[in-house]
């Protein structure tokens, strides 16, 4: 037994009553009021409450059963996986399937139906009625079998797997204040009394080992195989008198009992008793040969409701409750309302609300509650509905419930994922929607985790998403409707084009941008180009990303192109450098490789001048000389070797010469001279003539002097008339390559180029051309008295082999210490010492003069012995070739006679 007390829990609040069910008639009756009524208040309630999401969906049991409860009604209902058991008022059982069509009907009862049992085969049903009958019915053989009772039954059960087992037991009672077990006997059946003595049984039911049922103390429980009563679950205090409202039992599972009784709800759990022998019960201690039950009962959640109980049954670990809303609390402790015959509020008072299913969890929460619409309702009490549960073996989204009513019978099941996406469209939540449905499509899984067989696929995705851009775009949040986009529309060109469409219509073109695909999904070349358009003047910069991030196939390259060259036309575009970019690559894209190339030049393009072999771009290349040259003029600004050395020996450009350091301007010229673009001219003369290339580089002389040094030192044959040109170039932006270039086989004319050379003062320069004129004493005086270079001056006369001009140079040099020194040194064998020294002046004071002179005599002896060595050398030479020219004429010669005979004689 379970003496625990019995308190009162939190009560239920139906202030916040979800209003809504869903209308489904499968016969399609225009009769039928909605299973859902608003009522009056619903308007004022706040917008959370029509966010509130129903537990339960809803529709009313069609078939043949509007027919069927013309004329009668339904006062009791069962339910199995394979068909539906109802009982009426008017003593009929019917069997439907599960569609509400009319199967069967046992016409076994005179008086009203009071309960239903369906075999757990479903093979046979039990009834029982207010005529003091059972009967039990078999549904697939004419076996049936009636039990006659002295009272009116109010309930029977029948034992689990009745038409398996040869036992066939059910359990019934009534206002006979009896519970009674029959079973099989040998000739008739056998009674065996389970409880009486506590008032009339109101229900009963039966799970596996174990018998719960009511009467007016409470709920018993009996355990079938111990053969002996183990729990007593009361009722709670100030409970109406138990007559006035049915008790509903219902079994979640084997050992777990749900009870809803009047404003009452208990669960209790069967668990076994660890100790038999327990210590005693109230302080009282029990005699040493009594025994408690194996089993007894705990309850694990106990309140109170606000509203009359109609029925209970589990779902998912919450508590499913039929309701009976009464109008005041005195309603519940009495059996009839008085009615005011004169008084309308009297007869208004009358009429009942619709009944109303709460979900609640275990502590009696609210979760959520719908108001049901059936048929009649308003004159219906709480004892007039039933709710009918059938489980689901499978998943908790199977579960059916039946609301029971005297006319008409409403079937609610959980709400799938499909139903709850459902929901969320129709309240324009579209986010919570999508992700809900990609949970269907994609993870598979319902929302108690079972496997997803709904209906929702891909298109449905797409459909929802669509709604959830439009609702987002009417609100102004183009972000977010650009980062979702790929999310929603996926991999179709349509809707993508759509929605581009759509953000240019509103000007809000950067915001998709990103987003639009260009890969695994390609839309209208129209779409590109228009969105290319939308960009090239107002947006330069990503204008030029699109052309390099955008496959070129995606668009027409000419097209575009088009546009780009038009704008460039314009002064104010024509040196933006994101256009020339891309103007680059769409012209190469549409052939147009001498629009490319021009363009490449302008933005100095690293490797555009690999186009011009290829494509022999020869002519553009001549005919835009000018602007090439500037292009090797920057590579040459940018080349490390300029930045990274400022010693330039001459030698690698063709012309000899000693280490120098040049100013900046002239290693940037020289190094253009060795660039890429500059070659291309000058390798290439046949197809880019040196005349045309000059011509257009006539306005820009720097250039010129790049190009024809380049071409002077490529082939020096070439652009021969353009040497003498050359020598005032050289003298202007390289003059310490003049000397070297008037050295040179270089046809120029002399008379002009010395001309020149006396004009700008260059002196080494005028040494050269005098001496080639053959002016050498001016030359040499030149040296002498503007250079004061007695090397250069002794190398000249070296030169010139000249005796006079030796003699001019000792005269020269007469008055001048340094020349003298010089000349000691440096004669060697060209002038003989003893001239030099009798030509100095007695008195002069000479430097060194001790150490040259040694020097001379010094080398005046190596001379001498140089001199008799090579005349031993000769001596010897001569007589060993006399020697040997001597013994080979010695030497006898062999022949015979006919070697003498003349060859006319032969």
């Amino acid at each position: 037994m379970n003496d625990e007390d019995t308190t009162s829990g939190p009560s239920i609040s139906d202030s916040n009553q979800e209003k809504e069910t869903s209308q489904e008639n499968e016969l399609g009756e225009t009769e039928e009021e909605p299973l859902s009524e608003s009522s009056s208040d619903s308007e004022d309630e706040d917008e959370d409450e029509d966010n509130e999401e129903p537990v339960l969906k809803y529709h009313r049991l069609s078939g043949t059963l509007s027919d069927t409860l013309r004329k009668d009604a339904v006062s009791i209902m069962a339910v199995s996986d394979r068909f539906l058991a109802l009982g009426t008022h008017w003593g009929v059982v019917h069997i439907l399937d599960m569609s509400g069509n009319n199967v069967k009907r046992f016409d076994c009862h005179s008086a009203c139906v009071n309960d239903v049992c369906i075999d757990t085969t479903g093979e046979f049903v039990a009834s029982a009625s207010d005529d003091g009958k059972v009967v039990i019915n078999s549904l697939y053989t004419p076996e049936v079998f009636p039990f006659k009772h002295r009272r009116p039954v109010k309930c029977v059960a029948l034992e689990p797997d009745y038409s398996r087992k040869p036992s066939r037991n059910h359990v019934s009672g009534g206002t006979g204040e009896e519970l009674i077990l029959t079973g099989k006997g040998w000739f008739s059946s056998v009674d065996t009394v389970i409880g009486s003595g506590e008032g009339a049984v109101w229900a009963v039911q039966w799970r596996n080992n174990y018998i719960a049922w009511a009467n007016d103390a409470g709920v018993k429980l009996y355990d079938v195989i111990a053969g002996q009563k183990f729990a007593y679950i009361d009722r709670p205090a100030g409970s109406p008198r138990p007559d006035l409202f049915r008790c509903n039992l219902c079994w979640k599972d084997d050992e777990t009992i749900m009870i809803g009784w009047a404003d009452s709800v208990k669960i209790g759990v069967i668990k076994d008793r660890s100790n038999a022998k327990s210590a005693p019960l109230g302080g009282i201690p029990l005699a040493a040969n009594i025994t408690l039950p194996t089993k007894y009962v705990e309850i694990i959640c106990e309140f109170r409701t606000d509203f009359i109980v109609s029925g209970i049954a589990p779902l998912r670990g919450q508590i499913v409750l039929l309701s009976f809303i009464t109008h005041s609390q005195e309603d519940r402790h009495v059996d009839t309302i008085a009615e005011s015959s004169s008084s309308n509020e009297g007869q208004a008072n009358l009429l009942s609300n619709p009944p109303e299913i709460h979900v609640v969890d275990l502590n009696g929460d609210h979760v959520a509650n719908d108001v049901v619409s059936l048929f009649g309702y308003e004159h219906y009490r709480a004892n007039d509905y039933r709710l009918a549960f059938l489980p689901s073996a499978t998943s908790p989204l199977d579960t059916t419930f039946y609301i029971v009513s005297p006319k008409d019978i409403v079937v609610a099941k959980p709400r799938d994922l499909d139903d709850h996406i459902e929901f969320l469209v129709s309240r324009a939540r579209y986010e919570e929607a999508l992700a809900a449905v990609e949970s269907a499509t994609v993870t598979k899984k319902e929302v108690d985790g079972s496997v997803y067989q709904g209906r929702m696929k891909m298109e449905d995705v797409v459909a929802i998403g669509l709604k959830y851009l439009t609702s987002l775009m009417d609100d102004g949040n183009f972000d977010q409707v650009a980062a979702m986009s790929p999310k929603i529309l996926r991999q179709d060109p349509k809707l993508w084009e759509q929605w581009v469409y759509t953000f240019i219509g509103v000007n809000k073109l950067p915001i998709i941008l990103p987003y639009i695909p260009f890969k695994d999904v390609r839309l209208n070349k129209a779409v590109y180009e228009m969105v290319l358009s939308r960009f090239i003047e107002t947006d330069p910069q990503t204008f030029l990303k699109l052309i390099k991030l955008w496959p070129h196939e995606l668009y027409n390259s000419s097209t575009v192109a088009d546009g780009a060259e038009a704008l460039l036309q314009n002064p104010v575009h024509a040196n933006n450098k994101y256009l020339l970019e891309a103007a680059v690559d769409l012209c190469q894209n549409a052939k147009r490789f001498d629009r490319a190339l021009i363009y490449g030049l302008k933005l100095r393009t690293p490797s555009i001048l690999d186009l011009v072999v290829p494509h022999n771009l020869f002519q553009t290349l001549q005919m835009n000389a000018k602007l090439l040259m500037e292009y090797d003029m920057d590579q040459a600004i940018n080349d490390e070797d300029i930045l990274g050395s400022r010693l330039w020996t001459g030698k690698d450009e063709g012309f000899g010469g000693n280490d120098q350091i040049l100013d900046e301007s002239v290693r940037i010229l020289r190094r253009a001279g060795l660039q890429q673009g500059v070659a291309l001219l000058v390798e290439n003369t046949d197809r880019a003539p040196v005349p045309s290339v000059v011509k257009e580089l006539s306005g820009s002389r720097k250039s010129l002097h790049v190009y024809l040094d380049a071409l002077y030192r490529f082939d020096q044959h070439e652009g021969i008339q353009y040497h003498t040109a050359q020598v005032e170039l050289y003298a202007d932006f390289d003059p310490t390559r003049l000397l070297g270039f008037l050295k040179s086989p270089a046809m120029y004319k002399i008379q002009p180029a010395y001309e020149l050379c006396e004009l700008r003062d260059l002196v080494p320069e005028m040494v050269y051309l005098l001496g080639k004129m053959g002016n050498n004493r001016k030359a040499l005086l030149l040296v002498i008295e503007r250079l004061g270079d007695v090397k250069q001056a002794i190398d000249f006369a070296k030169e010139q082999n000249d005796d006079e001009l030796w003699d001019d140079l000792i005269k020269y040099s007469m008055d001048k210490p340094p020349f003298i020194v010089g000349l000691l040194e440096n004669l060697g064998s060209h002038v003989d010492p003893i001239k030099l020294i009798r030509n100095i002046p007695e008195g002069l004071a000479i430097p060194n003069l001790q150490a040259s002179l040694i020097k001379i005599m010094t080398d005046y002896g190596i001379q001498m012995s140089l001199r008799e060595g090579c005349g031993k050398i000769l001596v010897s030479d001569a007589v060993k070739l006399m020697e040997s020219l001597y013994l080979s004429q010695k030497t006898a010669i062999s022949f015979n006679g006919r070697e003498l005979q003349c060859d006319l004689v032969r």
